[in-house]
């Protein structure tokens, strides 16, 4: 192979390997757009009454970060306004307004991806300080139940503060005195008190979480737990069970350190939180991202043409491919064909009559046309003439198929409009002239190549995830030219033509 063939190829590769490079590595795009995942969508409906003076509802809402993707948010807000706030870890939704004495209906949904938890090693967490509640005496009582354990690795300590929350102080046991100053504070305050007093002795940094449990529900309220730093992750602590929860915990969270709901001049009468599994690509999860970008290739996106023009060119960016399926069947395999993109024209047109529908009436008008292609032959007409009466003839059997297809409810048969009249016109014409010069056989071969290239075509058109990926990353096309070209250098025999002349072989 030439110097020029491989030159032009190697930079077509190159070009669009570092095209969906870029996209995938800083652009963050997904290197299988069409790939399925499972997801959770939650839903958020809340009913606030409020009186004369402007109401303030403030709802901790789920937030994006390195274990957790948020796309598709949808904010309902009545009457009222709407707006985002941050305040420290927290993303908050605030809606704001004078409420009616019937009341006002807000919501929120998203579908959030929760990713792997991954650990992260050599960040430093601040301790946080003792619970407001606790004195000076409850302080240095709680350091000295946990000073033994001071030497201990951060895992191995919280175990033991789990325990000691429990009522197993460890060996040796503390003074009678200070055991009974410990139950005293247990009575005394919560346990989530408890276990942050403990946790905070120990220098543990933790922190209140308050969110859902990721299963499929309907929930009132929200569930409350005690993250706890051990020097590479978190762990998840139930503060009421004193349990610790297995890998990865099952939790969404919405505040961290904040109570979810909160009301100003107002009621909240009622708040349901809805949560479902569902399965969707994922692409859906960067799309709302990648359409407000400003990065170069985002803004020239397929994605933002208008939606009335993006299925057809879901389909059009496939026709490449399909040609390259022609090179392919015709230079290495060998099949015969009416033409070069007869087959691409025709798979495109099963699209709408379907695969069966679509045959038939490709050689019920190829047949029928060849029948009269006979006759008119015998008048002699010139070639620009006789292909006008035949296209008028092709034009009639698609009016027919139209109007029988409309008295017999098959809609299939009425979108026969959309093929490709001009060149079954010319299948006609080269379909009679093969059959006149080489027989009805190699005529038969022909047709038969032709609608065995556009049924395998049409199903390189159909599938999805093929159509998805290339509307994603359309320099995928320059990789088809490349193999194009490879193909348009190929000059040996074809894969038929081994079993054709193998006469030939055995005889010598």
């Amino acid at each position: 192979m030439k110097r020029p063939t491989l030159l032009l190829v190697a930079v077509l590769l190159v070009l669009s390997f570092a095209l969906i490079s870029y996209r995938i590595i800083w652009l963050k795009y997904p290197i299988l757009p069409a790939a399925r995942e499972r997801v959770w969508r939650l839903s958020m409906d809340a009913r606030v009454k409020g009186g004369e003076r402007e109401t303030t509802v403030m709802i901790g809402l789920p937030s994006i970060h390195r274990d957790q993707m948020i796309a598709e948010e949808r904010i309902r807000s009545g009457t009222i306004s709407f707006n985002l706030l941050r305040e420290g870890l927290n993303q908050i939704g605030v809606w704001s307004g004078t409420i009616s004495p019937e009341g006002e209906t807000i919501g929120y949904g998203a579908t959030i991806k929760v990713r792997p938890q991954r650990s992260i090693k050599n960040r430093m967490q601040n301790l946080q300080p003792y619970p407001s509640s606790v004195g000076r005496e409850e302080q240095e009582l709680a350091r000295r139940l946990v000073r033994k354990w001071d030497s201990l690795p951060p895992p191995d300590r919280l175990q033991r503060i789990v325990a000691a929350a429990k009522g197993f102080l460890g060996i040796p046991l503390p003074e009678d005195e200070d055991v009974r100053q410990w139950s005293a504070f247990q009575e005394k305050h919560s346990q989530l008190e408890a276990f942050l007093l403990l946790l905070r002795a120990g220098d543990l940094p933790a922190r209140v979480v308050e969110g859902l449990q990721l299963a499929d529900s309907i929930a009132n309220s929200t569930i409350t737990w005690i993250e706890v730093w051990t020097g590479q992750e978190w762990e998840h602590l139930q503060p009421e069970k004193g349990e610790i929860y297995q890998k990865p915990a099952p939790f969404l969270a919405l505040t961290t350190g904040l109570p979810v709901v909160r009301v100003v001049n107002g009621e909240l009468s009622e708040i349901r939180w809805t949560l479902n599994r569902l399965i969707i690509s994922q692409w859906r999860m960067q799309f709302e991202r990648i359409m407000s970008s400003n990065q170069f290739l985002d803004r020239w996106s397929l994605f933002r043409l208008p939606a009335d023009f993006q299925g057809t060119f879901r389909i059009l960016i496939l026709v490449p491919i399909g040609a390259l399926m022609i090179c392919l069947l015709r230079n290495i395999v060998g099949f015969p064909t009416f033409g070069v993109f007869l087959p691409v024209l025709m798979a495109l047109a099963f699209r709408n009559t379907g695969l069966a529908y679509g045959l038939g009436v490709f050689w019920g008008v190829v047949l029928l046309g060849y029948v009269v292609r006979r006759q008119i032959d015998k008048l002699r007409l010139l070639l620009v003439p006789r292909l006008s009466v035949i296209l008028t003839l092709v034009i009639l059997c698609i009016i027919f198929f139209a109007l029988l297809g409309n008295k017999i409810g098959l809609r299939e048969f009425m979108a026969v409009g959309l093929l490709p009249f001009v060149i079954l016109t010319m299948t006609i014409e080269r379909f009679f002239v093969i059959m006149e010069e080489a027989g009805p056989r190699e005529a038969l071969w022909t047709a038969v190549g032709s609608a065995g290239v556009a049924v395998i075509t049409y199903k390189i058109l159909q599938l999805e995830p093929l159509q998805l990926t290339f509307f994603v990353y359309p320099e995928l096309l320059l990789v088809v030219a490349a193999i194009q070209v490879l193909v348009g250098r190929y000059t040996g025999y074809r894969f038929l033509e081994l079993f054709r002349f193998r006469g030939f072989r055995g005889s010598s």
